[in-house]
């Protein structure tokens, strides 16, 4: 599977997040200001773990993004957070972790023992796939693409290949 992402810098307004599938067919969305991070630590996480049931494998899968944000009583029944792959859960909790480091550093013992416990109490599995090297390498990745998009102008583009 191979998805195509473009983070579109908007500088006095909503960046954009557009996705275009192997077939052709694109979803996007406005994203809130200061955001992108978020995108783009699904990104580092999924691609580097070769996660395709999370967001990025989803909608590369037919789903839109829009389709996440939805009420839960309209969403498609798939994307209810009880239906949801455990990849997909796993890797907004590691996510929520990366950004919460990128702001404030935080030692890599720490964030895998915070994404532990948080796997346990949601009785989750913990991937064997997440080790030190792994999570290392997923915040040198995070902090590369963050500084490239920093240095983006208005209406530029950072591209993103999504393969798995």
């Amino acid at each position: 599977m191979r998805l195509s992402i473009e983070l579109v810098k908007k500088s006095q307004k909503s960046s954009i997040l557009r996705c275009t599938r192997e077939d052709g067919s694109i979803t996007f969305a406005k994203l809130y200001p200061t955001l992108e991070i978020h995108d783009i630590a699904h990104y580092v996480v999924e691609q580097q773990l070769r996660f395709s049931n999370a967001f990025y494998g989803l909608l590369g899968k037919g789903y839109d993004i829009a389709d996440f944000s939805l009420p839960r009583d309209t969403r498609p029944t798939a994307l209810l957070p009880k239906n949801l792959p455990e990849e997909a859960l796993v890797t907004e909790h590691l996510v929520n972790l990366l950004q919460t480091a990128y702001f404030q550093p935080t030692p890599i013992a720490d964030i895998l023992d915070n994404l532990a416990q948080i796997l346990l109490e949601k009785q989750l599995q913990f991937p064997r796939k997440i080790t030190q090297k792994t999570l290392h390498e997923m915040t040198n990745a995070l902090k590369s693409f963050m500084r490239q998009w920093t240095l983006l102008e208005n209406d530029e583009k950072l591209l993103l290949q999504f393969e798995v």
